[in-house]
């Protein structure tokens, strides 16, 4: 993106764009499906890049796991010792030998339980490492592809859905980020390694509790597929309360002055009551299904507690194995069981990712409306002729807003464009700026057609300023180099001496240095759109458009912005659209638009004599001293 127009995509405002209806929210809601493959395969994709890091903690942490479950093993050695010393098996005399046989036993067990958790230490440092990699990746590539979109996208988007795609959602990703391959491979590996050691410490004991596995088989499934539907629930709630917030917080002077405090918070209480239903949901069937796994662990220890006492007694367990075996087996029933409960726990938070991953890789499957085309060329310095060709525009193609509009601006001329609110004036500028592409008809600079050029050559020589004008957290020297990041602390002055507006901007408490506030809430309107102009003008554009920009001014700066004006458009092809007719009366042609068409044109002394339309509101803004 260009450094002149970086300020016009900064302070681009909505133009005649009607909000989402209901309808088209709830159509929205429900366009996810429940979690499948491709989009388990696709977050893969983003693991891929740091896939070594990956298999050393995968490495490290297998390695971990096999140290803690050897365990119940040990268990089962020392056992069984004191069960044949007990048994009267060893001599009286080699008491000494079993407690030091023991005692090694148990130091050889500790030894491998401090490797154990060494390697533990060791599988968290690398698994988060590679984890948050993968949540900078996903962070930077939904900024940077939001900078690619096309206005009509934040047209039709609430900021609070947005938003949340870029916090909420990425963040719901982070546990499966960080531990999801972990998880599963681990998890895996114990319920296989348990089962292996369950079979090879006594295989009756293993098919006691083998009937339950299609139990948990069944319980499972149910609880994934049920889980899915009801994350996408509490995703969607959450979204709906976020934008409810923000646009409150964005409009605090409008519920202020009209009162409105108590209703919105009604309305936000109403959404946090979905919301949390929603979450309850989820509470309610996680209460099912742990229970339930609780139950058949229980169970599972039951019969093997049983079913293992039974063959101690009877004998039927061998002297080989004994007492231990038993004990053993229980363990490893236990470590059978865990990973089967963590996995319930996994689903949980894999549900939750996987309803914000669908909705992240969404926004960045969502294409630019306005795209440089494969045969796009840069455009070369222009000298700012412009022209409509029968340009026909809507912002919804069924209805359009500009109908047929030609006109044409030769280098160097301000055009004024005049009518009612709605009648189309920001459309055109909206056009030139390529923010937007016309449905038929061209839109040329220079004779080139605007969607056959790069976009950054075009922006690169187009400024902007707007009556909706944005300021940035910092100074007032950060915000003016924003066009031109480059420039140095001279240049900027001698752009503000230049435009006069150096002495308005010294005037403020620290100059150059004063901190704007959030969106600029530390300056007044003029101040800020005295910064905007400085900043456009830094930018050096060839072609320049006003779209209301003094409509928000005091009298005095107005009076500061006209002197400059001359200056800041001498040379430059401007576009002016303005209320205030004393601002455009000096223009070279001015354009009168009325429901999408050109109703007149000329100057402002040639409309005076056709006694049109722009007769009448000049008329009328001299009746209600306008001037």
């Amino acid at each position: 993106m260009s450094k002149a127009m970086s300020v016009a995509l900064a302070e681009k405002k909505s133009a005649a764009v009607s909000k989402p209806s209901a309808s088209v929210e709830k159509l929205e809601e429900e366009q996810y499906k429940p979690i499948e493959w491709p989009l388990v395969r696709r977050l893969l994709g983003w693991y891929y890049p740091h896939r070594w890091q990956y298999t050393l903690g995968l490495s490290v942490a297998a390695v971990h796991v096999l140290a803690e479950m050897a365990g119940p093993s040990f268990m089962q050695h020392i056992i069984n010792y004191v069960t044949e010393y007990l048994g009267g098996a060893m001599l009286p005399g080699d008491q000494s030998v079993a407690i030091r046989h023991v005692m090694w036993v148990t130091l050889l067990w500790a030894g491998v339980y401090a490797v154990s958790m060494i390697l533990q230490r060791w599988t968290i440092i690398i698994a988060i490492n590679a984890g948050e990699k993968v949540q900078f990746a996903l962070r930077r590539a939904v900024f940077a592809h939001l900078q690619l979109l096309s206005m009509s996208y934040y047209d039709k988007h609430k900021l609070g859905r947005i938003i949340g795609r870029c916090t909420s959602d990425i963040n719901a990703l982070r546990e499966v980020s960080v531990w999801g391959i972990h998880q599963v491979v681990m998890n895996a590996m114990m319920i296989l390694v348990a089962a292996g050691f369950l079979l090879w410490t006594d295989w009756r004991l293993f098919l006691s509790v083998a009937w339950l596995a299609p139990v948990l088989f069944f319980a499972n499934h149910y609880y994934r597929v049920t889980l899915g539907t009801r994350w996408q629930e509490v995703r969607e709630g959450f979204s709906r309360v976020s934008t409810n917030l923000a646009e409150n917080i964005t409009g605090t002077r409008v519920v202020t002055a009209f009162n409105r405090q108590e209703s919105n918070l009604s309305t936000f209480n109403t959404l946090q009551v979905g919301n949390t239903d929603n979450n309850l949901k989820v509470a309610r069937l996680n209460g099912f299904y742990q229970p339930l796994l609780e139950l058949v662990r229980f169970i599972g220890r039951v019969i093997i507690l049983t079913f293992g006492g039974y063959l101690v007694v009877t004998g039927a367990i061998g002297e080989n194995k004994g007492v231990g075996a038993v004990v053993a087996s229980f363990l490893y029933w236990d470590w059978f069981m865990n990973p089967i409960i963590a996995f319930g726990a996994f689903y949980n938070q894999l549900m939750g990712a996987m309803a914000g991953g669908e909705r992240v890789f969404d926004l960045l499957d969502t294409k630019p409306d306005v795209t440089d085309l494969t045969d796009a060329r840069p455009l070369p310095r222009i000298v700012g002729r412009v022209q409509f060709q029968d340009v026909v525009f809507g912002y919804d193609p069924e209805r359009p807003v500009l109908h047929g509009v030609s006109f044409e601006a030769q280098p160097g001329q301000t055009i004024a464009l005049v009518g009612a609110t709605g009648s189309g004036k920001s459309s055109i500028i909206s056009l030139i700026a390529r923010f937007y592409q016309p449905q038929q008809g061209k839109v040329l600079v220079d004779g080139h057609d605007i969607r056959h050029v790069t976009g950054e050559s075009l922006h690169r020589q187009m400024g902007l300023v707007l009556q909706q004008n944005y300021l940035f957290t910092g100074t007032v020297m950060e915000n003016i180099r924003y066009a031109k990041p480059g420039a140095g602390v001279e240049e900027v002055n001698a752009a503000a001496r230049d435009l006069g507006t150096y002495d308005a901007i010294m005037g403020l408490k620290n100059g150059f240095d004063s901190e704007v506030g959030e969106r600029g809430a530390s300056m007044s309107l003029g101040q800020r759109q005295i910064i905007c102009f400085t900043r456009a003008y830094l930018a050096d554009p060839r072609i320049f458009m006003l779209d209301e920009a003094t409509s928000a001014v005091d009298t005095a700066t107005e009076l500061l912005i006209q002197n400059s004006l001359e200056k800041l458009l001498a040379g430059r092809t401007t576009f002016v659209v303005a209320h205030r007719l004393s601002t455009i009366m000096k223009a070279d042609c001015i354009l009168v638009i009325e429901a999408g068409k050109i109703l007149e044109r000329g100057t402002h002394s040639e409309l005076l004599a056709q006694a049109g339309k722009y007769a009448h509101l000049y008329e009328q803004f001299s009746k209600h001293g306008a001037e």
